[in-house]
């Protein structure tokens, strides 16, 4: 009978607009008060009850547990706009999730970004496959190399699952991932690649190549080119010039590409964003409640932190013009907007 009314309501034209009216009102209400009870509420995270909380560590723990549900919330309004407005696409080619490693055994994936402490992690889900048991050697202990090149393919990868069992794991297992200020995140992958030690990688040394050949097309220096040899500003006019700034299926190197591009947050739902200002804490955060409290984040090395790179920001986009600032404002945006960062103006 209630089935019957609303039927005949919705017949009548002035009555659908008043109906829609209504949906649409409610939907913004539950939103706003969803998003206050997130920022707010702290019931539902499980904490260690065998040991007993300082007052201090309580203060503490709330305003992380806080800090997390203000993030997630965030981004979620952030990707409702952004699929209102057209400007986010919800399909996905799950074939793209190359950058999740996962764990089955304690059903946990995460989402690798580049230069936001991701070699700890893969340390972590390295140890965690067990193949160092026999050694008993910690994360701590696995060496550089052997995480990018030696044990690499021992890491699980999302994107090599069946499409059941790729979309069986993204409904199951428990999802996180960490992010960094873009352009902070863009100078570290400068400053490594192009002028620091990952510039060995031969890869690297072929895209310089090409940086050179483009821009300095009668100097001798692309053919034997050397750690320095690009400069930032030659990085930035790499990324921002020609037909593929204007191609946005087009794939940059996983180190500068855009976070959002990696992990596709507004499609996979993480239960947890991370980021790099607060990586020890956050990280250690994740390993409680996901079950793997036995480990502990490692710390940086020394050669991490001989030189920050986010001090060094306004000495390197000083040399940049405006004109190829505003660029790569514009290709970052979808990052800035998702994950709450503020374009840097005075850059």
């Amino acid at each position: 009978m209630f089935n019957e009314y609303l039927r005949r309501l919705w017949d009548r034209p002035a009555s659908k607009a008043k109906l829609l009216m209504f949906v649409v009102v409610a939907g913004a209400v539950m939103t706003i008060y969803c998003l206050v009870w997130t920022m707010t509420s702290s019931h539902d995270i499980r904490t260690d009850s065998s040991q007993p909380v300082r007052k201090s560590q309580r203060f503490s723990l709330s305003n992380q547990i806080n800090s997390v549900r203000q993030r997630k919330a965030y981004l979620d309004i952030q990707c409702d706009a952004m699929i209102a407005s057209g400007a986010m696409n919800m399909t996905l080619n799950v074939s793209r999730l190359s950058n999740v490693i996962v764990d089955d055994k304690y059903r946990v994936m995460y989402c690798y970004v580049p230069k936001v402490g991701c070699s700890n992690w893969k340390r972590i889900f390295l140890h965690m496959t067990g193949m160092f048991n026999k050694t008993r050697k910690g994360p701590e202990d696995i060496e550089h190399n052997e995480v990018h090149f030696k044990y690499v393919k021992r890491l699980r990868i999302l994107s090599g699952y069946s499409i059941s069992g790729i979309y069986h794991r993204l409904r199951n297992y428990r999802k996180f991932m960490f992010v960094r200020e873009p352009m902070e995140r863009l100078l570290s992958a400068y400053r490594d690649k192009f002028a620091g030690v990952g510039f060995e990688d031969k890869t690297f040394q072929k895209i310089a190549k090409e940086i050179l050949k483009r821009f300095y097309p009668d100097s001798p220096i692309k053919e034997n080119v050397k750690k320095g040899d690009v400069t930032f500003l030659d990085f930035v006019k790499y990324l921002v010039h020609g037909k593929t700034f204007y191609d946005d299926s087009f794939e940059y190197n996983e180190h500068w590409e855009r976070q959002s591009r990696l992990c596709y947050p507004c499609q996979v739902n993480y239960g947890f964003i991370g980021k790099y200002t607060t990586l020890e804490e956050d990280a250690n955060y994740i390993l409680k409640h996901t079950g793997l409290s036995k480990y502990t984040f490692p710390k940086r090395s020394v050669f991490y932190n001989a030189s920050k790179t986010n001090d060094k920001l306004g000495n390197y986009f000083s040399e940049i013009p405006s004109f190829y600032r505003k660029r790569l404002q514009k290709l970052y945006k979808t990052d800035y907007q998702l994950f709450g960062y503020k374009f840097p103006l005075d850059l």
